[in-house]
C-alpha cells in the first residue's frame, strides 16, 4: 500500500505497517553513525526472531554510496566492530586489482616482473570501468606504458632514470614488495601486500589497495584461500597465485550467480529489482550547505530531491526499494530536507 502511494504522491494513512521512518541529521558522522545503528538494529531483530539465512539489505541510490556505506561498515566509529556484509559493486575495478596483488605474492622481483607489474596496472586502468573506461583511464594506461618504454630504455643505456618518471612511485613499491617477508597464511600475506601498496609511494597503487578491499574471497573454506594455502604447501611459496586468483573469481562468479543473497548485502536500488530480503533499510545522501543554503544535492532518490513533473521513473525504483522487504523497511532521509516523495504532490 506504502509502495502504491508514492506512486500516486497521495498518502491515505499517517503510518503504513511494515515501514519505519528514520531522519538523520545532515552531515555524514552523524548519518552514518544513524544508519550503522539501524543497522545493528535490524540485524539483532532478525537473529532474535529465529529466522534461519536472514537477509537485510541496506539500499542506496549510486554506485558512489555503495562504496561508501561499504567502506563504514567494514570500519564502524568508536568501539563498533566491523559489521560483516555483502558489498553489491561493479566488480571489474576489485577484480583487476587482486590480479595485482596476487601477481605480487607470486613473484619475487625476476627480471621482467616489474614490466609485468606495470602491465597488470594497464590493464586495471582499462578494465575496471567495465566495457566502456573513461577517457582519463585510457589515458593512464597509454602514459604509464609509455613511461615503461623509457624507463628500460634508459636500463639498458645505464643511464639514470627520468627524475620526474611517472613510475618511481611504482618502483619504490615494487621494491617494497619483493621485500615483503611472506608467511604461508594467505590471509596475513595478502593483507600484509596489501599495506605494502596502500602505504607506498604510487598513488594508483594507493587506489589498488583500496579497490582490493571488496574482494571477499579470502574468508575461511573459500577456494582462494585454499589454493593458495596449497600452492605455499607444494612449493614454499605462491608461484601460482596469479593463475590461482583468477581461477577463484570464475568459480564465485558461477557459485553466487543465483544464490539468494544472506546476511547484511549493501547494493544500489537499482540492483535491488527482483530480489527479496527480510528487511530492507533505504539510505540516501544529504545537502551539503554553505551559509545555509544547499549548494549540491548528491546521492539523492530524486536527483536534486526537488520536484520535476511527474518523476515516475523516480517513483517506480523507489516502490521497487520499498517493496523488496518481507517484514519491514527502514527508510533513512535527512530531517532538513525530507525526500520529496516522502510529501505529498504539491
Amino acid at each position: 500500500m506504502f509502495g502504491n502511494d508514492i506512486l500516486t504522491g497521495k498518502f491515505r494513512q499517517n503510518e503504513y505497517k511494515g515501514i519505519a521512518y528514520a531522519p538523520f541529521e545532515s552531515n555524514p558522522n552523524q548519518a552514518y553513525t544513524s544508519l550503522v545503528g539501524q543497522v545493528l538494529q535490524a540485524r539483532k531483530r532478525l537473529i532474535e526472531a529465529g529466522r534461519r539465512d536472514w537477509s537485510l539489505a541496506v539500499l542506496v541510490p549510486t554506485k558512489r554510496m555503495t562504496r561508501l556505506v561499504s567502506d563504514v561498515l567494514r570500519e564502524p566509529f568508536g568501539n563498533v566492530p566491523p559489521i560483516a556484509h555483502t558489498a553489491a559493486v561493479d566488480m571489474e575495478g576489485p577484480i583487476l586489482a587482486a590480479e595485482i596483488v596476487a601477481f605480487l605474492l607470486q613473484q619475487r622481483g625476476h627480471a621482467g616482473c616489474f614490466d609485468k607489474l606495470v602491465e597488470l596496472l594497464c590493464s586495471y586502468f582499462h578494465g575496471r570501468g567495465g566495457a566502456t573506461p573513461t577517457k582519463g583511464d585510457m589515458d593512464e594506461a597509454k602514459r604509464f606504458r609509455a613511461a615503461l618504454a623509457k624507463w628500460n630504455e634508459c636500463v639498458a643505456k645505464g643511464r639514470p632514470m627520468p627524475g620526474n618518471s611517472v613510475l618511481k612511485g611504482t618502483f619504490a613499491a615494487h621494491q617494497a614488495s619483493a621485500a615483503l617477508a611472506l608467511t604461508g597464511d594467505p590471509d596475513a600475506d595478502w593483507v600484509a601486500m596489501r599495506a605494502v601498496l596502500g602505504a607506498g609511494a604510487c598513488p594508483r597503487l594507493n587506489h589498488v589497495a583500496r579497490e582490493v578491499r571488496n574482494v571477499r574471497l579470502l574468508e575461511r573454506g573459500t577456494l582462494l584461500r585454499q589454493g593458495l594455502a596449497q600452492d605455499w604447501r607444494d612449493g614454499g611459496g605462491y608461484r601460482n597465485a596469479l593463475e590461482i586468483t583468477r581461477q577463484a573469481f570464475v568459480h564465485e562468479h558461477f557459485a553466487t550467480a543465483h544464490k539468494p543473497e544472506a546476511g547484511v548485502v549493501v547494493m544500489n536500488m537499482h540492483k535491488a529489482k527482483g530480489k527479496q530480503f527480510d528487511e530492507v533499510i533505504i539510505f540516501e545522501g544529504w545537502p551539503k550547505r554553505v551559509k545555509r543554503e544547499i549548494v549540491a544535492n548528491p546521492d539523492r532518490i530524486v536527483s536534486g530531491n526537488f520536484h520535476d513533473g511527474s518523476m515516475t521513473q523516480a517513483r517506480q525504483n523507489f516502490r521497487v526499494s520499498i517493496t523488496r522487504a518481507k517484514v519491514r523497511t527502514t527508510i533513512m532521509t535527512p530531517s532538513d530536507d525530507v525526500c520529496v516523495l516522502l510529501k505529498p504532490t504539491p
